[in-house]
């Protein structure tokens, strides 16, 4: 672990570190052709070991996930791959986290950076005063099954407060037994609940009919 800049954004225009909260860095090569990758862009690895910027499809769990500590130019014409210092684990300023694209994560591509160790934090006010809460950022809802039947939820994603509608699917001879909320801390009343902060996930289980 390293220390953090003694004051936010002293040593740069655009600060990612989170103050008082340490880090984990490393090297890595990033895949040539990218042209100029900028500070706080989250990367995954490809096969070969090379990391590339993440579009909204590589925030995956199956993927390994950094975010870039510095600008780093990927010539296309270079022989050797650039290397670039990344975070791999720590707290981040959500502001400054981005996709290949420019555009922030979500709360559900959020999620997934921190199941690998790097935590999204909202840019705190420098008078001390309580960040604003982001109810605009839409999270998914995945429904899985026990393979006797199947489930879907409408909508399958929305922003906080949304209310969701399950329905299940049961195969012959089987009937819905529960929903079982996986992930996401929402309660299942009547096969409807209410979207949170987090990204859901509810199993549909069902049970055979006498």
């Amino acid at each position: 672990m390293v220390n953090l800049y003694e004051n936010l954004g002293k040593s740069t225009d655009s600060p990612l570190e989170t103050a008082g909260v340490g880090f984990d860095t490393a090297s890595v090569s990033l895949e040539p052709g990218n042209g100029t990758v900028k500070r706080g862009t989250v990367l995954y690895r490809k096969s070969g070991a090379l990391y590339a910027p993440a579009a909204a499809a590589n925030i995956l769990n199956t993927n390994q996930l950094v975010v870039l500590r510095e600008d780093v130019d990927t010539d296309a014409s270079a022989t050797v791959a650039a290397l670039g210092d990344v975070i791999v684990a720590g707290g981040l300023l959500a502001e400054y986290v981005l996709l290949s694209d420019g555009s922030k994560l979500n709360a559900a591509q959020a999620l997934i950076l921190r199941q690998q160790g790097i935590v999204l934090k909202p840019y705190d006010a420098l008078d001390g005063s309580a960040p604003v809460a982001d109810n605009t950022a839409t999270v998914s809802v995945t429904v899985t099954n026990d393979g006797h039947g199947t489930g879907s939820a409408s909508p399958a994603s929305g922003t906080k407060g949304t209310e969701v509608t399950l329905t299940a699917t049961p195969a012959e001879g089987y009937e819905l037994d529960a929903w079982e909320v996986v992930s996401g801390g929402v309660t299942v009343v009547d096969g409807k609940f209410t979207i949170g902060d987090q990204a859901v996930t509810v199993k549909a289980t069902f049970k055979a009919t006498t």
